[in-house]
């Protein structure tokens, strides 16, 4: 079968069907990270979130927090106003409802997770069918249904919120654009209805609404007064649940890994413009931005990357401009915007592909025609009389974008899903052969001297939760930062711990719980009902010596040390006062 014979209905017909044969390895994913915090709240085991409130990951309720911090499974440092609350009631009330129908099944939540990714292919069709020539809007749901930015929030049921909110949002978008252009009167009710499903999934919903405000703003036919009737219904709706935000208390506040525009709009603004070039190389030619959560250094040169392909792709655009079709213009000339807006949103959190499910419908049709119009180019050169050094720039920009979306975008769908069940069974393994005494578990207080990752340093408490088995009394990690570590008996009940090499909060994982502007100086202290825990030296970016003064002896039944080493936690011996041991860096 040629091309040319799917472009239109039946191709639209494939390509929606395609969304369930590509999203299938998602069934075998499994519960991972924050899967297992959701879970043991909708069991009544988590003090600051509920079964339809699950998002809470910092309360910003000082009591509230002190008493995670002091029994776990919160850090030391974590600052004791910190907050992370998201509004998500409409997910929540899923989650908690898988969890009713199918108790710690899996891969019926997965199933669950492929329909609401269904939905979404079946809404971006619907935008390209209706603003694209039959070519290119088939080309774009193909590219839109295997983009790898989709793997994960739809493989990972924890992430299910991007989906549904943006599955929402776009239906709402084609019932505006049916409205508007058919005068289907029961289109702007409808957009309406679908906006606030999405707006009560999550906090994307937002990004999806930059999508008919540029349709208004760059495309739509009508005079000024017009458009800004057209869109101020959805625009009132944006307003009011901003303020229904801000009333009801949620946002993000002292993390550097989500920043919130509006109650601290410096910061967001200094992040924006790095965060956003690095998101566009990620929508554009794949650069695996994540990987600079976990190596710092890779920021900058993704930074420069991104740039770099960003400018490659609006060079295209301008070569091309002149030669697409009045309808393609039509549609990138609000798409374009569009998918530039509905990524700023995204950038108040971590950079991430996963936040581009929004911008990558416009993505989609940006990359769909560049290919089109590059391949009859290639094939055709003389139709466009380019320099030759434009041409070869043109030629290497068409092949980046095929390879990289129509092979690798496919491929890694099996590929994550499988790289990530395989970290998240290893770190399991970690945390379900801690070398504990489980005779005396629930009466002990439990110190992890050196975490070589924040996971396996967090959710023991969550993973035993799940599991069924009993938790400690207390939970302590003292140190999440990549390095060695040394410990040096200074007393009967005292120890030093030091950063070899390094020094905490050096990672972005650390900060989730602390910003960089509220750093901890010398002489803190936190008081854990049984261990304080003293900063005794600090670097550049966060402490690099401790002081722990245990309330009894180390050596005490009160206690269970363990320290990482070997590939797994171990118990520890603490050597004789005066004396150090060494604790090399794990994963290394």
């Amino acid at each position: 079968m040629r091309f040319s014979q799917m472009a239109g209905s039946r191709g639209y017909l494939f390509g929606v069907l395609a969304s369930v044969v590509v999203a299938l390895p998602a069934l075998w994913f499994g519960f991972f990270v924050d899967d297992y915090l959701f879970l043991a709240t909708m069991a009544g085991l988590n003090p600051i979130g509920s079964s339809f409130d699950l998002y809470v990951f910092g309360s910003g309720d000082p009591e509230q927090m002190l008493s995670l911090i002091q029994n776990g499974p919160y850090p030391w440092f974590g600052d004791p106003d910190f907050k992370v609350h998201f509004f998500r009631p409409l997910a929540s009330a899923l989650m908690t409802l898988d969890r009713v129908l199918f108790g710690h099944c899996a891969v019926a939540y997965s199933a669950h997770s492929i329909l609401w990714y269904v939905l979404l292919c079946f809404a971006a069709m619907l935008i390209f069918r209706r603003t694209l020539p039959p070519a290119a809007g088939v080309l774009a749901l193909f590219l839109f249904v295997v983009d790898e930015s989709h793997a994960l929030p739809t493989a990972w049921w924890s992430n299910r919120h991007s989906i549904m909110a943006v599955g929402l949002g776009l239906l709402g978008v084609a019932a505006h654009l049916r409205w508007r252009e058919d005068r289907w009167r029961p289109g702007l009710p409808l957009s309406l209805a679908a906006y606030v499903l999405s707006l009560l999934s999550t906090e994307t919903g937002l990004c999806v609404l930059a999508y008919p405000l540029a349709y208004e703003l760059f495309s739509a036919r009508d005079g000024v007064g017009k458009r800004v009737l057209s869109i101020l219904p959805a625009s009132l709706l944006a307003i009011g649940y901003l303020l229904l935000y801000r009333w009801g208390g949620y946002g993000a506040r002292y993390s550097d890994i989500y920043i919130d525009p509006v109650g601290d709009p410096v910061a967001f603004l200094s992040a924006a413009p790095a965060r956003f070039a690095m998101l566009a190389g990620a929508q554009f030619f794949m650069l695996p931005v994540e990987a600079s959560i976990v190596h710092v250094e890779l920021e900058r040169p993704f930074i420069v990357l991104g740039g770099v392909g960003l400018a490659l792709v609006a060079l295209a655009l301008y070569n091309l401009w002149p030669h697409f079709e009045e309808r393609e213009r039509h549609a990138l000339r609000w798409l374009i915007p569009g998918a530039a807006m509905a990524t700023v949103p995204a950038l108040a959190a971590i950079v991430n592909a996963r936040v581009l499910v929004a911008p990558s419908l416009g993505g989609a049709a940006i990359i769909a025609v560049v290919i089109a119009h590059l391949w009859r180019a290639r094939r055709a050169p003389e139709a466009v009389s380019w320099k030759p050094a434009t041409m070869r720039m043109m030629r290497v920009v068409l092949w980046a974008l095929v390879v990289g979306h129509l092979g690798i975008a496919a491929l890694s769908w099996p590929a994550q899903v499988t790289a990530l069940r395989v970290v998240m069974n290893h770190l399991n393994k970690v945390i379900r052969t801690c070398e504990l005494d489980e005779s005396r578990i629930t009466e002990t207080q439990v110190v992890v001297f050196n975490a070589p990752d924040p996971y396996t340093g967090l959710y023991p408490l969550m993973l035993r939760s799940f599991d069924g088995r009993a938790v400690p009394r207390s939970w302590w990690t003292i140190s999440f930062a990549p390095y060695a570590h040394r410990i040096t008996r200074t007393g009967a009940r005292e120890v030093e711990i030091e950063v070899v090499g390094g020094e905490m909060f050096a990672s972005i994982m650390e900060r989730l719980f602390r910003s960089r502007q509220r750093p901890l100086d010398v002489g803190y202290e936190m008081d854990l009902n049984g261990l304080r825990v003293i900063v005794a030296a600090v670097g550049n970016t966060g402490p690099t010596r401790l002081r722990l003064v245990f309330e009894d002896a180390p050596e005490s039944d009160r206690y269970q040390l363990l320290a990482f080493r070997d590939g797994r936690y171990r118990r520890l011996t603490l050597p004789a006062p005066g004396d150090a041991v060494d604790l090399p860096f794990g994963f290394r």
